[in-house]
């Protein structure tokens, strides 16, 4: 057989495979099917033997003991006579045997002495079936067990009872098992039937695309949010660690048994880019908070109860000190908000796939949320008028505060906000133009003599903030804080009495190594006068003796190991422009480097870093540049080329690692195998809504659907499902419960056999290809 591409010819070969799989299946279940049918047959067959040989024993016995009534009499009354007179059991069968010896007729009849039964087992010839026409024949001999506690034709009369009752319970077993075989016959017809109807459809679906949240246990809202709840402790933890993001809810229930439970939030994206979480809908969390309950203890006891939700930062595996967490427990800080007492219905309902943008389209309402709507427009309206206050030059800030009243109450405070800020900015470039006019003459920082005048010059700055809050008094500030913080406050301003505010940011520049402070400026904070020529001058000088700048020491390197270090913190500042940031070396490290012996081994260290940062991410280029220093002078230039040359394996970059995915996406596609699945739909999605939109609970015939998903949910989410089954605790085992609710499912009802239409039928075959598993 010859294909057109290596994709087809897989596809037939493992289809052909998989319906011979199917059929084999099929086979067997037929052959196991008759096997147990012959094995009740046989079983019944057995059965009734039995009874026969035992009726014929039981008459066969009675009708011997009537034949031999005188001899079995007398051989019982010995027998009896002696055990009156107190012979040992032993003395009597030792004179049995002895007049058995003297051929004595009455002993000889005597087989076997069972006293503590109290029976006698006979020896009696069937002269009936004796035939005497060959004098050398003996008759058979029978041996039937007799009591010695009763008479010949007494034991004769309990044998018949007990024919008679042998032969009812034949007739009793017969009818039983001509039901049973009727039963079994049946079973077997209709297993047979349908391993037949296996055989005839025997057909390879494609496997169908697994949603992530299927591993778990799963629901959507009437307000289409995603609701996932773990089925043990190990999904428990999956859950908060992987998919408990910010802005979703943790429900949980103080009953036992109950599972970490997460509703998952909308989102949207902000015309910036960004990505805002839009807030959880009430509905939902009670939606959710139902789910919680049924799945806990409180479904099995019949016990109305509520359960609770937190925020995501709540919920924490850090445990109280000298507590710990299990696998699947997480502590809960803050407040936890109980949610409204749930009833106990859950329901069983179906959903379909859709596989077209029209279908998909068409149900975009199925599950509509409302307050999202409405909250979409209010954040649209926050949108716009951020795009609007932008657009506002800074120096109107004082205008559109004063134009601002007859605007709405809900747009002031963001009008408010900008207003502060750009008054803030003027106020202290006019604050900075008083302080140059009326500066002191300044005194030389670094000879830490005259702090008075600093702090003259700070008393200064202080009084021009006329339109800065009052500062909050100390007291009331200390009383905010712990017992311990503010006992740490009084012995920091008692070490640090003798600095004043210029001393203080000197020397937090030092520590930090010049780098500047990148908080914002807030809402209401002290406007600060700038600093003064002289005072901007003795920082200057400060700074040069206590940071050193990086670039300037490699400047003094040669300009070969310049450009390979450059090379290694060169970035992207602007689209079509790059800029070295020196400033991530220290400089001290680059003093290390020109310290070395040769120019070989700076190269060689400068290529090391090169190479690194080709193949790794480096966070700290000084600790790295410094530990292949350390190396060559420990070890030498050429273990460092050893180290170099490796085995030769990078890791990809990203390009590299798109370039092959687009080139394997080539080579799939000449096969013929494109697998998007909607994937490109989802591509920029920001929550599971693009997932969510797939699914529909009420398909149309001209839908186009591609499989069938069971899901379990709280009935009222169910009431616009097409397929939904009403679910109330009760000793049903999970499995038969969900075989009752497919057949009825996939039944026909008779009055509307003929009326039933295309899509109907598309979606029980569809319900019938689900496995049983995924019902459970």
């Amino acid at each position: 057989l010859k294909y057109s591409t290596f994709a087809i010819a897989t596809d037939e070969f493992f289809s052909h495979l998989s319906s011979q799989k199917v059929s084999h299946r099929a086979d067997a279940a037929e052959a196991a099917a008759r096997e147990r049918l012959a094995k009740i047959q046989a079983d019944q067959q057995r059965r009734v033997d039995g009874l026969v040989k035992e009726q014929e024993r039981w008459r066969e016995g009675a009708q011997l003991v009537e034949a031999h009534a005188e001899d079995i009499d007398r051989a019982l009354g010995v027998i009896n006579s002696a055990l009156e007179t107190g012979m040992d059991w032993e003395a009597l069968e030792q004179l049995v045997s002895v007049e058995q010896a003297n051929e004595n007729p009455i002993a000889l009849l005597i087989h076997a002495l069972k006293l503590d039964k109290d029976e006698v087992v006979m020896a009696l010839p069937d002269i009936d079936d004796w035939d005497d026409s060959d004098p050398d024949s003996l008759p058979p001999i029978h041996h039937v067990a007799v009591s010695i506690k009763d008479s010949a034709y007494g034991n004769a009369r309990t044998m018949f009872a007990q024919y008679r009752a042998s032969k009812e319970k034949e007739e009793k077993t017969m009818e039983a098992s001509t039901v049973a075989l009727k039963a079994a016959e049946a079973k077997a017809k209709q297993q047979l039937a349908e391993a037949q109807k296996q055989k005839q459809r025997v057909q390879v679906m494609p496997q169908r695309k697994v949603y992530w949240f299927e591993k778990f246990a799963w629901f959507i809202t009437s307000d289409n949010y995603l609701v996932v709840a773990g089925k043990d402790a190990q999904q428990n933890e999956q859950l908060v660690k992987k998919y408990l993001r910010p802005g979703d809810a943790y429900l949980h229930a103080e009953v036992h048994g109950a599972a970490t439970c997460i509703l998952r939030a909308k989102r949207r994206r902000r015309k910036d880019g960004r990505t805002q979480v839009i807030p959880l809908s009430d509905q939902a969390l009670r939606d959710a908070g139902t789910f919680t309950i049924c799945r806990s203890s409180a479904w099995s006891s019949k016990m109305v109860t509520s359960a609770y939700w937190v925020e995501s930062h709540q919920v924490s595996k850090t445990a109280p000190t000298g507590e710990y967490l299990t696998v699947g427990s997480f502590m809960i800080r803050g407040r936890k908000n109980f949610l409204p007492a749930s009833s106990l219905e859950m329901g069983l309902g179906v959903l379909f796939r859709l596989g077209d943008d029209a279908g998909i389209a068409r149900h975009a309402n199925d599950r509509r949320d409302f307050a999202l709507l409405e909250q979409e427009q209010m954040m649209a309206q926050e949108d716009e008028m951020q795009q609007k206050d932008e657009i506002l030059p800074e120096t109107d800030g004082f205008d559109s505060e004063s134009n601002g009243e007859g605007e709405d109450e809900d747009d002031k405070p963001h009008v408010d906000e900008e207003v502060v800020e750009t008054s803030n900015i003027e106020v202290e470039q006019e604050l900075s133009e008083k302080m140059e006019a009326t500066s002191v003459e300044a005194t030389n920082v670094l000879d830490g003599d005259n702090h008075e005048a600093s702090r003259s010059k700070d008393d200064k700055a202080v009084s021009f903030q006329t339109n800065a809050p009052p500062p909050k008094s100390g007291k009331k500030k200390e009383k905010e804080l712990s017992r311990g913080k503010r006992a740490k406050n009084r012995r920091a301003k008692k070490k640090y009495s003798d600095q004043d505010e210029e001393d203080r940011r000197l020397a937090m520049m030092a520590l930090q190594g010049g780098e500047s402070s990148k908080k914002g400026k807030k809402k209401g904070s002290k406007i600060i006068a700038k600093d003064s020529e002289m005072q901007q001058k003795a920082e200057q000088a400060a700074k040069q003796l206590l940071v050193r700048d990086s670039k300037k020491i490699a400047d003094n390197l040669d300009e070969s190991v310049k450009d390979i270090l450059a090379a290694c913190v060169t970035v992207k500042v602007t689209k079509g422009s790059e800029g070295v940031r020196w400033n991530k070396f220290d400089a001290e490290v680059l003093e290390l480097l020109l310290e070395m012996d040769s120019l070989e081994e700076q190269r060689s260290a400068a290529n090391r870093l090169l190479e690194l940062t080709k193949s790794t991410r480096i966070d700290n280029f000084s600790a790295s540049l410094a530990g292949i220093i350390r190396t060559i002078k420990k070890h030498g230039v050429q273990t460092l080329s050893n180290i170099t040359q490796g085995d030769g394996k990078q890791r990809k970059t990203k390009a590299e690692k798109q370039a092959e995915k687009e080139a394997w996406q080539e080579i799939l596609a000449e096969d013929g195998i494109v697998d998007n699945d909607g994937d490109d739909d989802l591509a920029g999605a920001v929550d599971d809504s693009a997932e969510l939109a797939q699914l529909t609970g009420k398909p149309t015939s001209g839908d186009i659907v591609l499989n069938a998903i069971p899901v379990c949910a709280p009935y009222h989410v169910l009431s616009q499902y097409k397929y939904r089954v009403k679910l109330t605790p009760g000793s049903v085992k999970r499995g038969k419960a969900s075989k009752q609710c497919v057949e009825m499912f996939t039944r026909n009802e008779e009055g509307k056999r003929n009326v039933v239409d295309e899509g109907t039928k598309r979606d029980k075959e569809l319900i019938k290809l689900v496995g049983e598993n995924e019902w459970v």
